[in-house]
C-alpha cells in the first residue's frame, strides 16, 4: 500500500503565513472588541508595577468570549514590563480540582531555587508552609490564575479557595479567577466572600459582526487574499454567534474549512466548505456513542430512559432492572443477571450517558438514583435506531409503589420538599 500522506505532502501557494495562528488556543497580539476588558485587567494589575498590591480579579463570560486568552496576554505583558521579576502561574481547575493538587502544583511552580516536592505523600499542612516559605523566598510578586475556578468549588468546596486566600494574606500574591458561572460568588461561604475582596470584569458574548472582525484579523497575513470568500467568513461568524458568541467555534470552523479546501486542491473556501466543516466539527458524539454500544447496554439505557420518564424521582437500579427484563422479553433476548446489569450501568456512567448518586432515605435505607444525561428523547431516539429494536412497541414500565410511599414520607420531612438539594 502506498504511503497515504504523499498526496497531502505538497506546498500551497494560498498559504502565506503560519496556519497555527488559526488555532483557537493561539494567543494573538491583538484582540478585536476586547480592548476595554484588557485595559480593565491591566488597570487592576498596574498596582504591581508601582510596587503595590493588586486586588483579586474575577472574570465572567461564556465559553469562547476571550477571558483566558485576554488574561494570558495581559499577564504576559506584565511579565515583560517587570523583566520577568514576577511569578505568573496558570492552573486549569478542570485538571487540578483539589486543594492538595493545587498546593503541590503552586509549590513546585514557584521559582525559588528549591527542589520540587513529591506530588503525593506529604501532609497538607507541610505543603502549605512550604509554599508560603517559597513565595516569600522568591522575592517576587505572584499572580495565580485559576481557570474554571467554579469547578474547584464544585469538587472541593469553599475550603480550597479559603486556603489559597489565606496564603495570599501571608505573601505578595493576587488571584485571578475565570468562570462562566455568573452566580459563582453566591455559592461561596461567607468567610471566603469576605476574604476574596475581588474586582469583577464581564466579557459579553461576541455578536456576528464582532466575530467577523476577529476572523478577518486571524486570516490576515496567513491566507492569500481572495482564497476565502466573504460569505464563508460571514457564515463562520454567524454560526459562532448562534453558540452564545463563541469565538473559539468560529475560528475552528474556519480553520477546518480552509484545511479541507487546501487538501482538496480547491481555488477558494466556499460556504459549502464551511457547512462540511460544521458537520465534522459537530459530529453527533452522543449518537455515535450510543450506536457503538452492545445490545444489552442499549436495552439498559432504554430502560433508564423509560423509567425516568415514568417517575424521574424514582429512577433506581431495581426499577431499571425490571424494565430491562421486560424489554428483553419483548425483543426475544435472555436477560442478564442483576450483577451484570450493575456493571453495565457503571460502564454507561463512565461513558457519560448516565449519572448515579447514592442517597440515604433515612430509616428507609440507602438507594442508588440514576439519571440519564442530556435529553431523554434524544437518547431514546438514538437507541431505538438499532435494527434490533424495530419491533419494539413499548414494554410495560414498572413503578414501585412501596418505594414511592417511602420516598414521599422522606420528602415530607423537609419543608420545601426539594430532595435534589438535600
Amino acid at each position: 500500500m502506498d504511503n497515504p500522506f504523499i498526496k497531502y505532502n505538497k506546498s500551497n501557494d494560498y498559504v502565506v503565513g503560519d496556519l497555527k495562528k488559526l488555532s483557537s488556543s493561539y494567543i494573538p497580539d491583538n484582540f478585536p472588541h476586547r480592548e476595554k476588558q484588557i485595559d480593565s485587567i491591566a488597570r487592576v494589575l498596574s498596582s504591581i508595577v508601582t510596587g503595590g498590591l493588586s486586588s483579586n480579579l474575577l472574570l465572567y463570560g461564556k465559553s469562547g468570549s476571550g477571558k483566558t486568552s485576554s488574561v494570558i496576554y495581559v499577564t504576559g505583558m506584565l511579565k515583560e514590563t517587570l523583566k520577568g521579576n514576577i511569578n505568573i502561574i496558570y492552573i486549569n481547575c478542570e485538571i487540578y480540582d483539589s486543594q492538595y493538587s493545587i498546593l503541590v502544583y503552586l509549590t513546585n511552580a514557584i521559582n525559588s531555587g528549591d527542589a520540587p516536592i513529591p506530588i503525593l505523600g506529604l501532609p497538607q499542612d507541610k505543603i502549605y508552609f512550604e509554599l508560603v516559605k517559597r513565595l516569600n523566598k522568591s522575592g517576587r510578586y505572584t499572580v495565580i490564575i485559576l481557570d474554571e475556578i467554579d469547578k474547584l468549588i464544585q469538587k472541593s468546596g469553599s475550603d480550597a479557595l479559603y486556603v489559597l486566600l489565606k496564603i495570599m494574606a501571608d505573601s505578595n500574591t493576587s488571584l485571578i479567577g475565570i468562570t462562566n458561572d455568573a452566580s459563582f460568588v453566591n455559592a461561596l461561604d461567607a468567610r471566603v466572600q469576605s476574604r476574596l475582596n475581588q474586582e469583577s470584569i464581564i466579557f459579553p458574548p461576541y455578536n456576528a459582526m464582532e466575530l467577523r472582525d476577529i476572523l478577518n484579523f486571524r486570516v490576515s497575513g496567513i491566507i492569500k487574499d481572495g482564497f476565502i470568500t466573504e460569505a464563508s467568513i460571514n457564515l463562520c461568524a454567524a454560526l459562532g454567534a448562534q453558540e452564545h458568541g463563541d469565538a473559539r467555534k468560529s475560528i475552528d470552523l474556519l480553520r477546518i474549512a480552509i484545511d479541507s479546501a487546501l487538501k482538496d486542491g480547491k481555488d477558494c473556501v466556499t460556504i459549502d466548505d464551511v457547512y462540511l466543516a460544521r458537520d465534522r466539527f459537530e459530529m453527533n458524539v452522543l449518537k455515535e456513542s450510543i450506536r457503538t454500544l452492545p445490545i444489552h447496554s442499549k436495552m439498559v439505557l432504554l430502560s433508564a430512559c423509560l423509567t425516568q420518564e415514568t417517575d424521574a424521582d424514582l429512577s433506581v437500579t431495581g426499577e431499571i432492572y425490571e424494565n430491562y427484563g421486560n424489554i428483553c422479553t419483548e425483543l426475544g433476548f435472555q436477560p442478564l443477571t442483576m450483577r451484570r446489569i450493575s456493571d453495565l450501568l457503571s460502564d454507561l456512567e463512565d461513558t457519560g450517558l448516565l449519572t448515579t448518586n447514592t442517597r440515604s432515605l433515612g430509616r428507609y435505607g440507602r438507594m442508588k438514583f440514576i439519571r440519564v444525561m442530556g435529553s431523554i428523547q434524544n437518547v431514546k431516539g438514538y437507541t431505538l435506531e438499532d435494527p434490533a429494536f424495530v419491533n419494539f412497541q413499548g414494554s410495560k414500565i414498572v413503578r414501585q409503589s412501596k418505594l414511592r410511599t417511602n420516598f414521599d414520607a422522606y420528602v415530607e420531612t423537609y419543608k420545601n420538599g426539594d430532595f435534589d438539594n438535600k
